[in-house]
């Protein structure tokens, strides 16, 4: 198994507080993955599988001319055809092979503001005392 790490500082489980940004669109990816493997357990493939994922959201973001990805989810279709979204890992597994589904939001990063020039108080003329 290929071990995958959540693209953090490229993608968000939430929205970054520290910088502005322009929303995009909505953004999808879907991982399927081998279940049968006696050595891992069902939540650490799945939570290594959404970080893959996440990782391919943040691939497609790039792709239409984004940063970055907020608001990462996991996306899971209910047996009556609704479906739910998850902030976290959460996977379907049918018995023979496991899918993660995600979206988020690609975003583009706004300029960072320059920084205003320090404001030196106006120059002072002293007279000589010979004057």
């Amino acid at each position: 198994m290929t071990k995958y790490e959540f693209p953090s500082g490229h993608a968000y489980l939430g929205e970054p507080k520290d910088r502005e940004y322009v929303t995009l669109g909505l953004v999808k990816a879907r991982v399927d993955y081998e279940t049968l493997d006696p050595n891992r357990e069902e939540g650490q493939l799945c939570k290594n599988y959404f970080n893959k994922a996440a990782g391919d959201l943040v691939k497609y973001a790039r792709q239409a001319g984004g940063d970055a990805v907020i608001d990462v989810k996991s996306v899971v279709f209910m047996a009556d055809g609704k479906s739910e979204t998850h902030p976290k890992a959460e996977c379907s597994d049918d018995g023979e092979g496991g899918q993660v589904l995600t979206q988020g939001v690609a975003i583009k990063w706004k300029p960072k503001p320059k920084p205003e020039p320090e404001k030196f108080p106006e120059t002072v003329h002293f007279l000589d005392q010979g004057e």
